[in-house]
């Protein structure tokens, strides 16, 4: 490489470096969540639309997987990086090895059991007769690639520690690729439905998995697979940390079963199918922000190891600038691309017309999404997994599950559209204060103490 990986990640510092450290995170999230889109697609057009309220049921399971990978992804890398920041080399691998090899155990255990299993808890999670054959053939697919789908977050994003965002870009979308040609060709060209989608989703996980379990074991990088270290503090602190992203991942899951199930109750499977269709576009809006949230955040757990406080309050302003033109930007494409979207799922059909009233008003969260998503990474990467995980479980379990349950029986199911802006609104303005009170303490504001 040249220099140590020490050194390249102090050297990130000012717009430019920063943003050609961050885009091929935000690029790889964006990719990694186009998989279900392109399947929602294809099922959609090419099987139908019942079919791909099937898919949008197991939802849940498909948080589970991902919560549990961002948890070891954000919370491993976090720890990494700080050994590596204060020079720890040798530790850092021998963590990260522990961190893979464990999270490889539990995603294992997952995929057992949910085979084994899929039956009762496509009932679990809200389907109906009409539904639950489509889902259960789906959810059998899908599990059996659980560990490929669980690896890819965590070596991915351990790939962004090892000063590798470029290699992690170019493996997400050769795993997004990969899933699109699949699609076509079990779904199109063989008729394999349901099943076909899950497989080609699988398959596109595998590939950038295995990929990078070769770099790690061959590559020459700062990050290395090693002799596992045998210390359950290691993932006690990796899971305590990343428990946040866990948290907001699982409460995605429970935030669309309590949509899907409101949705059936009151509009049938065309309900279902429309809040599929606005949840794609919420996805990617989302990962744009998850992405560049745990590109830079490796960079800050490095400067903060350190105890380089300029360059912690350089990397805050510049990630708040930043975030802001985001929410702006997703929040226009929403409002003005909402009908071209919801046709080329639905076509011209009532999933469109439902999905095209709510999302003038669904998308206003967006504005207020980014930042709450940026501040929970901000103190996952400075290992203070209590304010993260706060922010989350607010933003989801507190305010969003309760307002989608209580706004369409106080004022009728169009109301059901004003649970995310109000969710995201009330939640930045939480966000905002632990970010101004707890500035001072890590540097990123400037030296202080702590607001009391």
């Amino acid at each position: 490489m040249g220099e140590t990986a020490e050194s390249e990640l102090g050297q990130i510092r000012g717009w430019s470096k920063t943003l050609k450290f961050a885009v091929p995170s935000i690029a790889m999230m964006m990719f990694i969540s186009t998989y279900s889109l392109v399947d929602g697609a294809f099922v959609s057009n090419f099987v139908g639309t019942d079919a791909l309220a099937s898919i949008n049921i197991l939802m849940p399971l498909a948080s589970l997987l991902t919560g549990m990978g961002f948890m070891f992804a954000t919370g491993g890398s976090a720890y990494v990086a700080n050994l590596l920041g204060k020079g720890e080399a040798e530790r850092a691998n021998r963590s990260f090895s522990e961190i893979a090899l464990v999270s490889l155990l539990i995603s294992s255990a997952l995929a057992v059991f949910g085979f084994a299993f899929m039956d009762p808890l496509v009932g679990l999670m809200g389907a109906d007769e009409t539904l639950s054959a489509g889902s259960a053939e789906y959810g059998r697919a899908y599990i059996a690639f659980a560990p490929f789908v669980f690896l890819q977050f965590v070596l991915i994003q351990f790939l962004i520690v090892a000063e590798r965002p470029g290699m992690s870009f170019a493996l997400s979308v050769a795993g997004g690729l990969t899933n699109l040609v699949l699609d076509w060709l079990f779904i199109c060209v063989f008729g394999m439905g349901l099943t076909g989608a899950a497989i080609a989703s699988g398959i596109g996980s595998a590939v950038p998995s295995l990929v990078c379990i070769a770099l790690f074991f061959r590559g020459r990088m700062s990050l290395r697979f090693s002799s596992p270290s045998r210390d359950p503090s290691v993932i006690v602190s990796v899971c305590s940390n990343g428990m946040s992203e866990m948290a907001s991942e699982l409460a995605g899951g429970l935030v669309v079963l309590c949509y899907n199930t409101v949705m059936m109750r009151y509009m049938g499977p065309d309900g279902v199918s429309a809040i599929t269709i606005v949840s794609y576009a919420h996805f990617l809006a989302l990962a744009a922000a998850i992405g560049y949230s745990n590109g830079v955040a490796p960079v800050m757990s490095y400067d903060y190891g350190k105890g380089d406080r300029p360059a912690m309050g350089e990397l805050f302003r510049i990630s708040m600038a930043f975030i802001g033109c985001l929410s702006v930007v997703t929040f226009a494409i929403m409002e003005i691309f909402a009908s071209n979207i919801a046709e080329f799922f639905a076509g011209d059909s009532s999933v469109t017309d439902i999905m095209v009233s709510g999302a003038a008003i669904y998308s206003i969260g967006f504005l207020f999404m980014c930042v709450n998503v940026y501040a929970s990474s901000l103190f996952t990467s400075l290992s203070n997994g209590r304010v993260s995980a706060a922010i989350s479980v607010i933003r989801s379990v507190v305010l969003l599950v309760p307002l989608i349950l209580l706004l369409p029986e106080a004022f009728g199911i169009d109301a059901i559209w004003f649970a995310l802006p109000l969710t995201e609104f009330l939640t930045a303005c939480v966000s905002v204060a632990f970010i101004l009170r707890l500035g001072g303490m890590y540097g990123y504001l400037g030296p202080g103490k702590v607001l009391s």
